[in-house]
């Protein structure tokens, strides 16, 4: 059996007094230091809910999903999902619990030191009046299988019959029962413990017998196993084995397991087995593991090298090997014949010869004794490898032989075949077999697989599905052909290769052997497989063939036998070929570097079940959360630990794992055998963490373990506050629009203080220094004028000069008061000054001057009239003097807020370059206009129309038209992007 220890060296506990497992697949384990809690990785010590020691602990039964504890100090412990519940030893019998018992009838027995207590889910009973049962110490409780329970006292050994109320004396005077035990056969062991007595009981329908056995040390407790074995824990020399059924002497001949081999402590008190089988040893100094071995190791020489396997007639095994020749193995005993090694190919035919090759030649066994037959092909040299041999239905031996070829043995004579490639990789076969019809089959590198026919050969490639690299194993069984190779491996099917799709390439690369066998009861269905591989030896169960041949997507299940079931190394991996036979006796033999191993697969037990997943613990920021219900943890988590395992206690070191937080991972992460995930800065929200586990079999958890948790949003995130916040940061952006529109107020009264300043300095400048000098001027020249002789042309002209430099001065003082009072308002016509313009300016002209008026005139502001006036004067100016015009026409329309002035002309027009912003260069006529429309916030329109002529069209708001100003704004972008 397989062994494995942990001692406290090993974080495990010592002075294991109790085992248990409970429904969820966790071991329990009772000790001097109190109770633990194993998942076959690590050991976890029971904390409980109420913070109270629970004590040393005597005893443990498991029932469903409670645990119940006995005590050393007396009472006992129920531990349940929902939490703990203690009974005091006044509630039952007081003194040491020794053992505890549950009936069908849901009742819990426990032996005390001061009598029986039994426990109907509402209160201890401890009287037993009626019962027939004496006063006195209870040592050992146990209920058998029929629901009888066995009780030993300090003197007498009592059952009590499902059902009844009467305890009846079994006639065993007993003064310390240790354990009990149940054989197959229904018999009732009992261990004495100090004077190291065995007593089988076989109650029959009208009397009990005894049967007393001595042994030569105290036994401490008895178990039987699945097989029917009995365990005998022994206070000082291990554990003892016997076989069933037992009997004396067996009992005498009963293997040894002790502290000399491997066993942690020779002092042994419970002896467990856990749902897998699994046998559990508690001692003083730790806690064992016996596991039954599935591989088991051949009588073959261990210092055999490269052994070449064929199975033999009624079970037997030929072995060839590279140092010690040939071996017949026929159970235990070994024939070996000297034949000249290296021995490098074997394998048996249709009519059960076998035949053994190598670089010396070709053996053929006659009544099991090899016989040669012949030399290799002429040519081949003394290290000539045979790499594959097959036999087809005319018995001509196909040979393949390493960088020579395939060869073909018929008629007492060599042939060579054609090579079917020209790749120098694909020079010979490098695996063969033979089918159902006689046809050879050959496997050769790159992927290229050969059946060998009368009528000619049918080879498949990639582009038949082979996308297996290096065709390395063949099996034909039941009318299928099974193909395995360097990257996994199918069958052929339609004449295509397909895949067989399973959980984990990885495992099922470079496989080198394939072996069909056919479970027991199911002769007509599809077989089961076992494939060596590079990776280890893999089962693939009838049923899941089926689905895959079936359904093309389904993931096959497999059970492996890796290094953990007794194969040491990998198969070699070249030589030789195949590396595992079935024989007749249905023992399959697996071929390793550290010898020859078997495995009865009759004896191996198909449990598909995943292992079960848990969460152990949850820590934020290093605090442990007290439970495992959903938590919401607070904004200012910043670390987050979940601690999980999977429950899988014969072999929990190949157990791996997938974990992904939902609310974080995108993807699932893998987490190898690491038991723990870690995350840090998670942000608010809700998160659920899901774990899954794989065992070494690829199989999956049946369902996740998840745990659910909030993270509450820090202040500044949670809507309330945002809601606040926001309010809050509206109203501080309207206080600061406002703030900033009073300075900007102040600023533009500052500058406007400062800009009428500066008019009014002009104003006086032009009034005291222009305007006067003009005034005396105009004086002067009418006194000249006066002087003059009247009627007169120049008198005429002069005259007429005069007048109109008193208007030009009359317009200088206008223009001096617009400074000073820009917007005050001005009742002058705007439609009479153009007018008066436009009559002096058609008197000097042959051109004719037209004006037109609609809707009311309006106050104005003097700026406004200003710069209207100004855009008109100067489109009327040009149009007189540049336009060669024969007719200006001027019109002005009123509303209630705008006001539009139009000037039109029927002259030549302005040239197309001129309309720009800044007219024509050096000129300053269009430009102005441009300027005093944006002055004044208008649109300002100059074209030359399709007739001929140009037209100037001004639109200025009066009040409220703040869609103008943009239309402005957005009119003088266009006009920049046209021109620039």
């Amino acid at each position: 059996m397989e062994h494995h220890r942990w001692l406290a060296a090993d974080g495990g506990p010592s002075q294991v007094g109790a085992i248990a497992q409970t429904a969820d697949g966790y071991l329990w384990l009772g000790t001097n230091d109190s109770l633990f809690r194993f998942d076959g990785f690590d050991f976890t010590p029971y904390r409980a809910p109420d913070a109270k020691p629970i004590g040393i602990v005597s005893c443990l039964l498991a029932v469903e999903d409670e645990l119940w504890v006995g005590l050393r100090a007396g009472g006992v412990v129920r531990i349940r999902k929902q939490g703990l519940t203690r009974f005091s030893p006044e509630q039952l019998q007081p003194g040491v619990v020794y053992g505890m018992a549950r009936t069908h009838d849901g009742a819990i027995w426990a032996a005390a030191e001061d009598g029986l207590a039994r426990f109907d889910g509402r209160r201890w009973q401890t009287e037993w009046q009626g019962w027939r049962l004496p006063e006195g110490r209870a040592r050992a409780v146990f209920v058998d299988r029929t629901d009888t329970l066995w009780l030993a006292t300090a003197g007498e050994l009592f059952y009590l019959p499902s059902g009844t109320r009467q305890f009846i004396n079994a006639g065993v005077k007993v003064e310390w029962g240790s354990g009990f035990a149940q054989a197959p056969d229904g018999a009732i062991w009992l261990a004495e413990r100090y004077k190291g007595v065995l007593y089988r009981i076989a109650r029959e329908q009208v009397r009990t017998t005894v049967d007393t056995f001595q042994m030569d040390v105290p036994a401490s407790n008895l178990h039987v196993d699945h097989d029917g074995g009995l365990w005998i824990s022994t206070l000082g020399q291990g554990v003892r084995y016997v076989d069933f059924p037992v009997d004396a002497t067996r009992l005498r001949k009963a293997q040894v397991f002790s502290f000399r081999d491997g066993l942690s402590a020779n002092y042994v008190w419970p002896i467990f087995a856990d749902r897998e089988h699994s046998i559990w040893i508690g001692t003083s100094a730790g806690l064992d593991r016996l596991r039954t071995r599935v591989l088991m190791p051949s009588e073959l020489p261990l210092d055999g090298l490269n052994y070449a396997l064929a199975p033999g007639r009624m079970g037997t095994l030929w072995a060839g090997t590279s140092n010690h020749g040939v071996t017949h193995l026929q159970g235990k005993h070994q024939q070996r014949f000297s034949l000249p090694s290296p021995i490098t190919a074997a394998m048996r035919d249709a009519q059960e010869n076998i035949w053994i090759a190598g670089p010396a030649g070709i053996w053929k066994t006659v009544g099991d004794i090899p016989r040669f037959v012949t030399s290799l092909p002429s040519g081949s040299s003394a290290d000539s490898t045979v790499r594959a041999l097959a036999v087809d239905a005319k018995d001509s031996l196909w040979v393949s032989i390493n960088r020579r070829g395939l060869y073909v043995w018929k008629h007492h004579a060599w042939h060579k075949m054609l090579p079917v490639s020209a790749l120098a990789s694909q020079i010979m076969p490098v695996s063969a077999a033979t089918d159902a019809q006689g046809n050879v089959w050959f496997g050769y590198r790159d992927g290229l697989l050969i059946r060998q026919q009368e009528d000619g050969v049918t080879r498949w490639t990639s582009k038949d599905g082979l996308d297996i690299g290096h065709v390395t194993a063949i099996l034909h069984h039941g009318g299928r052909t099974w193909v395995g190779g360097q990257n996994g491996m199918g069958w052929i099917e339609n004449d295509r290769f397909v895949r067989l799709n399973v959980p984990d390439w990885s495992a099922f690369g470079n496989v080198y052997a394939m072996l069909a066998v056919q479970t027991a009861g199911n002769a007509d269905a599809m077989p089961e497989l076992w494939v060596h591989t590079r990776s280890g030896i893999f089962q693939i169960e009838s049923s899941e063939l089926m689905h895959a041949a079936s359904l093309p997507n389904h993931r096959v299940r497999y059970r492996s036998y890796g290094r953990l079931s007794g194969l040491a190394n990998d198969p070699y991996q070249v030589l030789p070929l195949p590396t595992a036979v079935k024989t007749e006796d249905n023992r399959l033999w697996f071929s390793t570097s550290n010898g020859v191993f078997w495995i009865d697969p009759a004896s191996v037990q198909s449990d598909q079940a995943g292992p079960s997943t848990h969460i152990e613990s949850v820590m934020a920021d290093g605090a442990l959360l007290a439970n495992l219900q959903p938590a919401v943890l607070p904004a200012s988590t910043q670390r987050l630990v979940i601690d999980y395992t999977a429950l899988s206690l014969s072999a929990p070191e190949t157990v791996s794992f997938s974990y992904r937080l939902d609310g974080y991972d995108n993807d699932w992460q893998v987490a190898g055998r690491r038991r723990s995930a870690t995350y840090t800065g998670l942000d608010a929200g809700d998160y659920r963490f899901r774990v899954v586990a794989t065992d070494q079999d690829g199989i999956p958890s049946e369902q996740e373990a998840t745990y659910t948790f909030s993270i509450e949003p820090t202040l500044y995130a949670r809507p309330l506050f945002q809601i606040f916040g926001g309010v809050l940061i509206v109203l501080l952006l309207m206080l600061a629009y406002v703030w900033s529109m009073r300075g900007l107020r102040r600023r533009m009264h500052d500058r406007l203080a400062a800009r009428h300043a500066e008019r009014e300095r002009i104003a006086r400048e032009l009034h005291d220094t222009l305007l006067q000098g003009v005034q005396g001027l105009l004086l002067r020249l009418q006194v000249i004028a006066n002087a003059m002789p009247s009627e007169t042309r120049a008198r005429d002209d002069l005259e007429k000069a005069l007048l109109r430099t008193e208007k030009m001065v009359e317009e200088g003082r206008d223009r001096v008061r617009d400074l000073r009072d820009a917007q005050v308002p001005v009742r002058i016509d705007l439609a009479q000054r153009l007018e008066e313009l436009g009559r002096t300016l058609e008197s000097d002209s042959g051109a004719v001057f037209e004006i037109r008026s609609s809707g009311t005139p309006v106050v104005m502001s003097a700026a406004l009239h200003r710069d209207l006036y100004g855009i008109a004067h100067e489109a009327i100016v040009n149009a007189f003097l540049h336009a060669q015009a024969t007719t200006v026409r001027v019109e002005l329309l009123y509303t209630t807020t705008r006001i539009r002035l139009i000037v039109r002309d029927d002259g030549i027009g302005i040239p197309p370059a001129y309309l720009g912003r800044y007219g024509k260069e050096g000129h300053w006529g269009v430009s102005g206009m441009r300027e005093r429309a944006s002055e004044i916030g208008a649109i300002l329109d100059i074209r030359n129309r399709d007739d001929g002529g140009t037209t100037v069209d001004v639109l200025a708001c009066l009040r409220g038209c703040r869609w103008l100003k943009w239309q402005a704004w957005f009119n003088r972008i266009a006009e920049w992007r046209k021109h620039d």
